[in-house]
């Protein structure tokens, strides 16, 4: 993502709910160059601390070593799907969403079909929205 772009973000970003913001958000995803984009567009929100996990191992010890305010997951990662982490999320009051090329959770187990779900491909506009909405407006991603 170009400097340009996440300046003119940041600018956009100014107007919204900046209290909101999260202060630590692990991004579990295997695309490493997806997971630099989604980490640029988060700092560019103010966050302090992006954790980049690239493996459901490396995520599991990210929440173990610092907790997070937010865990954005892909569902296929190289060491497997992540529906087990979400659900040990959801129990630990950790709020989460799918960040997937799955256009809906049709094909999710039973209990995570409500889960928040970012489709990619996706804009740096609908990261901050989705970021926004699990903080702020926990709703399914925590409840059971």
């Amino acid at each position: 993502m170009s400097e340009t772009a996440v300046s003119s973000l940041a600018v956009l970003f100014l107007g919204r709910r900046k209290h909101m913001v999260p202060q630590r958000v692990i991004v579990v995803e295997d695309e490493y160059l997806v997971a630099l984009d989604v980490e640029a567009v988060l700092q560019s929100m103010e966050v302090e601390s992006v954790v980049i996990a690239t493996t459901l191992a490396q995520a599991r010890q990210a929440v173990e070593d610092g907790g997070a305010d937010c865990v954005l997951l892909d569902v296929s990662l190289t060491d497997g799907k992540s529906y087990d982490f979400a659900r040990g999320l959801r129990a630990a009051g950790i709020p989460f969403g799918f960040v997937s090329g799955y256009g809906d959770t049709t094909g999710f187990p039973e209990d995570l079909m409500h889960a928040p779900l970012l489709g990619k491909p996706f804009g740096e506009n609908e990261i901050v929205d989705f970021v926004l909405n699990l903080v702020g407006a926990v709703g399914d991603a925590v409840k059971e």
